[in-house]
């Protein structure tokens, strides 16, 4: 049924470009059938005895039917304007046109037929070979040419062939050649014409299925966009309501654990308290990371540069991470090259930075291993700061995949170290909004190095081309 339908479809859409084709023509027919009709009859008016004279009735009658004929076809083609889904019934209309056209100079060879005069008769076979040649270029289907042709061929031939004048007779056997050589060109060309159409029809359905995929892309895009967004929303107001309970959480418990108030009792409940209030800062700082991506990829997060004594904030964020280290072991290196307040950041941002490459470091660095933080002011008047490990590292494969927020490349190793999997996704964020870029060089057993460079301010710039003006 569905193939039925499919064969049925196409022979619809031929049809509807071949009316279309035949719609296009026809102002074309509208003034060309008169004025060739015109130009065949001028040598027979009298001027030219030569050719023969014509009664004048018989030449207003030959034009008279062209002209009427034009006058048809251009009546059509207005109401084909206005209606042009009526497929099947433009094709009989455009076919019958046709076929009066054809009957038109078919009657011209007896109009204008001089008898005993083959000056005359040579001279009605060109506009005759001249028809049939342009039938054989305009149609697009065999009824259409079949019904240009079958009245000319009809009604010329036995003029020719009436006296029986060997003469004559050579002129219907050029007429006939004329016309078996049309028809090879015309079934020729309907071939050609069923192939351009065929590859038309393939264009289009293809340009149709790639403008259905490109909105289907679209609108799982808007859809993805949409449902990330309301994710975002969703984690910026619960990490809003999660905070405020969470801090006075850590808040009372702080005030339990020094005894603001007075003695606890038992040291046990002092250090229940330490427990409570120090669970409940990991917590938050979860938090913070969520809200600070969520604001991130929701484009509400801001940021203010200025320039930063990069070593002091380095110092700072590693104050809360110096238990950790000192937990395992580890040997933190910090060196710095360049300027000390080169850096341009934010300085809560740069902070963030800097206390989640280092606690990555330290969480995925075996104990007793090394860590080293290098600071570097750039040529150009960026900065560059780079935590190194020796710890395990990983496969370069899945570089990209460590940026993606929740994301854990070893599910086991995370459970057992801790974390969420936002630490890298929010530095590559925080670098964003600085216009710099993040990247990482790691290989399995070989250690991890992740890289942050920030681009320079106007300002460095323009001190950094004083300089070299100076200089």
């Amino acid at each position: 049924m569905n193939a039925d339908c499919s064969v049925a479809e196409q022979a619809e859409r031929y049809a509807h470009a071949r009316t279309e084709s035949l719609a296009r023509y026809l102002p074309f027919k509208i003034w060309l059938n008169p004025t060739w009709a015109a130009v065949g009859i001028t040598p027979f008016i009298g001027l030219f005895p030569y050719f023969g004279e014509v009664p004048v009735w018989r030449l207003v009658v030959a034009l008279s039917l062209h002209l009427g004929n034009s006058l048809l076809a251009a009546l059509t083609l207005q109401r084909y304007r206005k209606s042009p889904h009526r497929v099947r019934l433009w094709e009989t209309v455009f076919v019958s046109e046709q076929f009066l056209i054809g009957l038109s100079w078919g009657a011209m060879t007896w109009l204008l037929w001089v008898p005993d005069n083959a000056v005359n008769h040579a001279l009605i076979l060109v506009p005759l070979v001249a028809v049939l040649i342009s039938n054989a270029s305009s149609a697009n289907s065999w009824s259409l040419y079949v019904a240009g042709v079958l009245p000319l061929m009809g009604l010329s031939l036995p003029r020719m062939l009436s006296g029986g004048v060997p003469a004559n007779v050579g002129l219907a056997v050029l007429l006939t050649t004329a016309f078996i050589y049309t028809l090879v060109v015309v079934l020729n060309a309907m071939h050609q014409s069923r192939v351009l159409l065929s590859s038309r029809f393939a264009n289009e359905d293809l340009t149709d299925e790639l403008r259905r995929a490109h909105d289907a892309a679209l609108k799982k895009q808007a859809e993805a966009e949409a449902a990330n967004a309301a994710k975002s929303s969703f984690l910026a107001n619960m990490s809003h309501e999660l905070r405020t309970p969470l801090n006075a959480i850590i808040g009372f418990s702080d005030l339990i654990e020094q005894e603001a108030f007075g003695p606890v009792g038992q040291s046990r409940y002092r250090d229940y308290a330490g427990d409570i209030q120090s669970a409940g800062r990991h917590l938050l700082g979860i938090i913070d990371d969520i809200l600070d991506v969520a604001k991130i990829e929701a484009g509400q997060m801001s940021v203010a540069p200025e320039f930063l004594d990069a070593p002091g904030v380095i110092e700072h964020g590693l104050r809360v991470l110096r238990p950790k280290l000192q937990a395992k072991k580890q040997i933190l290196t910090i060196k710095f090259e360049g300027e000390r307040d080169q850096l341009y950041a934010d300085e809560r941002a740069f902070r963030q930075i800097v206390y989640n490459l280092i606690s990555n470091a330290t969480k995925f660095t075996q104990i007793g291993g090394e860590i080293t933080v290098t600071g570097r002011g750039l040529e150009d008047g960026g900065f560059e700061l780079c935590v190194a490990d020796n710890g395990p590292g990983f496969d370069p494969a899945l570089l990209e995949r460590v940026f993606e927020a929740f994301n854990q490349l070893d599910k086991r190793y995370s459970r057992q170290q801790g974390g969420t999997g936002l630490g890298l996704s929010l530095v590559r964020g925080l670098t964003a909004l600085h216009g710099g870029r993040v990247w990482i060089e790691t290989a399995p057993g070989n250690g991890c190095k992740v890289s942050v460079r920030f681009p320079a301010s106007s300002e460095a710039v323009l001190r950094e081309q004083r300089s070299r003006r100076i200089a």
